[in-house]
């Protein structure tokens, strides 16, 4: 399955970037016109996450925010049929997660 990943910096806390990172998932997936969106966060080896699914144009996605104490991992999993948008959500997930990490309201 290919990946689309992303490190993204922020000065905030751990909570605070745990709620900015749903708000641009939340973004993200509408920018896909996206349907079925579930959004959840949790604890992974201890590391605080948030992660998401939902269906776009009839492809399923996946992924996962991993919260760290000054940074941002996202990763968005297409299913292989999806491949040739790789560099769309690639944009989308530069325009969008940065916005809300930095305090940014929209």
């Amino acid at each position: 399955m290919p990946k689309v990943e992303g490190t993204y910096p922020h000065s905030i806390t751990k909570e605070e970037a745990s709620n900015a990172s749903k708000k641009a998932i939340t973004k993200l997936v509408a920018s896909f016109e996206a349907t079925d969106v579930v959004i959840s966060s949790g604890l992974t080896g201890g590391e605080e996450n948030v992660e998401f699914s939902c269906k776009s144009r009839g492809f399923s996605i996946t992924g996962k925010v991993l919260i760290k104490e000054s940074e941002v991992d996202v990763t968005v999993v297409l299913p292989m049929v999806a491949i040739a948008f790789k560099g769309l959500v690639q944009s989308a997930m530069d325009k969008h997660i940065p916005k809300h990490l930095g305090g940014a309201n929209e």
